[in-house]
C-alpha cells in the first residue's frame, strides 16, 4: 500500500517532467513555427498592448496609491456600496475594471487588499466580475482596425460590460449589508507617481510575457495537429460548426489569437462577445500575477469567467436585435498588417518597455534598504 502511494505522489513530477520533454521536442521539431509566432505576438505587444494598456496601468494604480482614490469615492461611494456591496473606496477600482482593460481592475484592487482597505473576501468578490476588456481594446483595435466596423466594436463592449455589471449586482445580493463608509486615507507621503510607474511597468513586463509564451505553445499545437485534433472531438459533441470551435477553442486559450480565427472565419458577434468575456487562460494567468495570493479559489474564478462569457454573448444577441448591425466586415486574421494603422509603432512600444525595464533597475536600486554598517570588533 505504501507503494503505491509513493507511486501516486510521484505522478505530477512525472507528468511534469514528460510535458517539459515533449515541449522539448517540439520546439527543436518546429522552430520555424515557433519563431514566427513568436515574433507577430512580440510585434501584437508592441504595436496595440504596451501603448494602450500602460498608461491605464499607471492611472488605476495611481487611483489606489494617491488621495484620488478617496475623491472618486464621494460621489461613487453610494454605487459601490448599495449595488456592489463593497466600500466606497472600491469605486475607482471597479471603474478601471470595466474602462481600464483585463489586469487594470486586478491590479487596483490587489492594491486595495496590499494596504488593507478591503478584506480578502470582497477582493475575491470583485476578481469575479471586474476582469474585462476596455474600450480602447474592443472598439478601437477591434472594431476599427480588425473588423473595420466601430459599430460593432460598441455591440462587444456594451454586451461584455453590461453582461459583468449584471454579475456584480448579482454577487452583491448575497454581500451582505452595505459596509460601512471606507476607512481614513492611509496614503504614505509622496511617492505615489513612482509606484505607479513601478508598479505598472512589472505588470507590463508579465503580461508581455504571458501573451508570448501563449503565442508559442499555440503555434506548437497547430503544428503537431493536437489544436485540430481538439477542434474535431468538440465540433462532434455541440452545437457549433468546426470553424466557429476553432474559433471558440481559441478563445479559451488567448484572446488575440480566438480574435484572428474567429475574424478569418467569419463568426457572429455573440462568439466574440463569449472570447471578449472569457479572457482566454492567458489573460487569467495575467491577472493571477497581480496578487501575491490569489484571494479567491481559481476553479471558481474560472467558472464565473465562463458564466461571463455565456452572459455576454446572450446580451450581445439580444442588443443586435435593439440596434442591427451590419456584418461583419472581418476577412482576415489578426497580423501584421492588422496591427499597424493603430495609433503605436513597434519602436515606440519597444522604446517605452526600455523605459519599464531601466525603470525597474531604478526605482529597485532606490527601494533597497540600505544595509547597516558593519560593527568593527575590537581585537
Amino acid at each position: 500500500m505504501e507503494t503505491l502511494h509513493k507511486a501516486l505522489r510521484r505522478l505530477p513530477g512525472i507528468f511534469a517532467a514528460t510535458g517539459v520533454i515533449l515541449l522539448t521536442g517540439a520546439l527543436l521539431a518546429f522552430p520555424t513555427t515557433v519563431k514566427a509566432a513568436v515574433r507577430d505576438s512580440i510585434l501584437y505587444c508592441l504595436t496595440v498592448l504596451i501603448p494602450s494598456l500602460f498608461p491605464f496601468m499607471v492611472l488605476s494604480s495611481l487611483t489606489v496609491l494617491s488621495p484620488a482614490g478617496d475623491a472618486l469615492g464621494v460621489p461613487l461611494g453610494p454605487i459601490a456600496r448599495w449595488g456592489f456591496r463593497l466600500p466606497g473606496c472600491c469605486a475607482a477600482a471597479v471603474l478601471m475594471g470595466f474602462l481600464g482593460g483585463y489586469p487594470a481592475g486586478a491590479r487596483s484592487t490587489a492594491l486595495l487588499l496590499e494596504q488593507g482597505k478591503i478584506t480578502r473576501r470582497q477582493a475575491g468578490r470583485m476578481m469575479l466580475f471586474c476582469v474585462n476588456p476596455g474600450p480602447a481594446f474592443v472598439v478601437t483595435y477591434l472594431g476599427g482596425s480588425v473588423l473595420g466596423h466601430a459599430q460593432t466594436g460598441w455591440l462587444l463592449f456594451f454586451s461584455v460590460t453590461l453582461s459583468g455589471l449584471l454579475l456584480g449586482l448579482a454577487l452583491g445580493l448575497f454581500g451582505g449589508s452595505p459596509p460601512p463608509a471606507s476607512p481614513p486615507p492611509s496614503h504614505k507621503p509622496g511617492g505615489a507617481l513612482v509606484r505607479s510607474i513601478s508598479g505598472a511597468s512589472r505588470s507590463v513586463l508579465v503580461m508581455c510575457a504571458c501573451i508570448v509564451s501563449f503565442a508559442a505553445l499555440s503555434a506548437l499545437a497547430h503544428a503537431t495537429g493536437l489544436f485540430q485534433a481538439a477542434v474535431r472531438a468538440w465540433s462532434s459533441l455541440g452545437p457549433l460548426t468546426p470553424p466557429d470551435t476553432a474559433a471558440a477553442l481559441s478563445f479559451l486559450l488567448e484572446i488575440t489569437g480566438g480574435i484572428g480565427d474567429a475574424a478569418q472565419f467569419r463568426s457572429g458577434p455573440a462568439l466574440y462577445a463569449f472570447g471578449l468575456a472569457f479572457g482566454g487562460l492567458c489573460v487569467h494567468l495575467q491577472v493571477f500575477a497581480m496578487f501575491p495570493d490569489f484571494p479567491i479559489k481559481k476553479g471558481l474564478f474560472f467558472l464565473f469567467r465562463l458564466l461571463h462569457g455565456l452572459l455576454a454573448a446572450g446580451c450581445c444577441h439580444l442588443l443586435s436585435r435593439l440596434l442591427p448591425v451590419s456584418d461583419l466586415a472581418a476577412s482576415v486574421p489578426v497580423s501584421a498588417t492588422a496591427v499597424q494603422p493603430l495609433s503605436g509603432t513597434a519602436a515606440g512600444g519597444a522604446s517605452l518597455l526600455l523605459l519599464c525595464a531601466a525603470f525597474l533597475l531604478v526605482a529597485g536600486r532606490e527601494e533597497s534598504p540600505a544595509k547597516p554598517p558593519l560593527k568593527k570588533h575590537k581585537a
